[in-house]
């Protein structure tokens, strides 16, 4: 292999060490959603539904509308608003003439005016300053209910044309599988009626279904991976075992092992079908590779060993285990061997295509 042909592979030569992994259960996985995060959506005021954008079954994301209603509360509040900046006004031009009377009532004290009608204009302009804050505090209550009960993490009327326009939209709070749609067009609804149920999938279930005598070896608390299929790539998902069923299911005769899975993206959906591996109390010692370090020729598992300036030599192994993209060679290698740990799939090709008598 030249220096070119070397370099454009990347390969990587460590020594192996010895050490111990932990055994995988391999199992078959299911994406389920968490029965505990159900989101049931109410609206914030009261009106009648304009629209229906979703269906039971279907995916949403973050913020993106599930119906739309005609919000009556909505127009009310805001007459209420309009009602309570007049008074601030009115309360606001108060307060100034009693502040100007007051000023004349002192400057005049004693010449034109007497102490008694300051004292007199005094106490109406501390009552106009109350007054004011009363006002004020109304119309910043009315200002919190628009920002905060009209607009949250599951209503918004950033939607609205026009500033009369009384449409509210209701909006999913997170990414979620929409689990019923409770209302139609033309329905009246009020802040009890339930509109729609969600099942929040920004985290899911992943369930794997195991005999019996196997379940006793399976970590609570361990770390699982899962595979999954991505642009005709395979990643791995991991996530951490919270549970490990004590008894199995009558009619299947399994035992559940349950792992929450983070799903920020939205796209592990309930019903696929994964394979999962499962970390146990098994434990095998031998040399620690990594997973890319062993490539399949023939049906046989096998690395690739330097002999010299650019020449490899493929090296039978046999692999007791793999886990966390690790695997544990049991024969076929010693502590201090120096094999590619990456770059042995492109030194497949090469043998592959050249049929190379001596494998270098």
């Amino acid at each position: 292999m030249g220096a070119a042909a070397r370099a454009n592979a990347k390969l990587v030569i460590s020594v192996v060490q010895h050490g111990t992994l932990g055994e995988n259960l391999d199992a078959m996985g299911t994406v389920m959603s968490d029965a505990s995060r159900i989101v049931r959506i109410h609206p914030a005021g009261s009106g009648k539904i304009l629209n229906v954008a979703v269906v039971p079954g279907q995916h949403v994301r973050k913020g993106e509308v599930l119906l739309t209603y005609q919000d009556h509360s909505l127009h009310l509040v805001r007459l209420e608003m309009t009602k309570a900046q007049s008074a601030l006004s009115t309360a606001q031009a108060a307060y100034q003439n009693a502040a100007a009377a007051y000023s004349r009532s002192r400057d005049l004290e004693g010449i034109t005016v007497a102490a008694g009608e300051t004292r007199h204009r005094l106490a109406l302009f501390k009552a106009a300053r109350d007054d004011i804050t009363a006002r004020q505090a109304d119309v910043d209550t009315l200002q919190h209910q628009l920002d905060e009960e009209y607009n949250s993490v599951t209503e918004s009327d950033k939607g609205q044309i026009t500033p009369t326009d009384e449409t509210s939209s209701i909006i999913s709070p997170t990414t979620s599988e929409v689990q019923s749609v409770l209302v139609g067009v033309a329905d009246d609804i009020s802040p009890a009626t339930e509109l729609v149920a969600l099942a929040d999938m920004s985290s899911v279930w992943i369930v794997s279904d195991i005999l019996p005598q196997d379940a006793a070896q399976i970590v609570e608390g361990g770390e699982q991976t899962t595979e999954l299929p991505a642009d005709g790539a395979m990643t791995l998902l991991t996530s951490k075992i919270t549970s490990v069923g004590d008894l199995a299911d009558p009619v299947t005769g399994l035992v559940r092992v349950i792992s929450r899975a983070a799903n920020p993206g939205g796209h592990l959906h309930p019903g696929m079908f994964l394979n999962t591996h499962l970390p146990t109390r098994a434990r095998t010692e031998g040399i620690i590779v990594p997973e890319s370090a062993v490539t399949e020729i023939n049906g046989i598992s096998t690395v690739f060993l330097p002999v010299g300036p650019d020449r490899f030599r493929p090296q039978e192994v046999q692999v007791g285990a793999e886990s966390a993209g690790q695997k544990v060679i049991v024969s076929g290698l010693t502590v201090g061997d120096r094999i590619v740990t990456h770059g042995a799939f492109a030194l497949k090709a090469i043998i592959q295509t050249s049929d190379l008598s001596d494998g270098d």
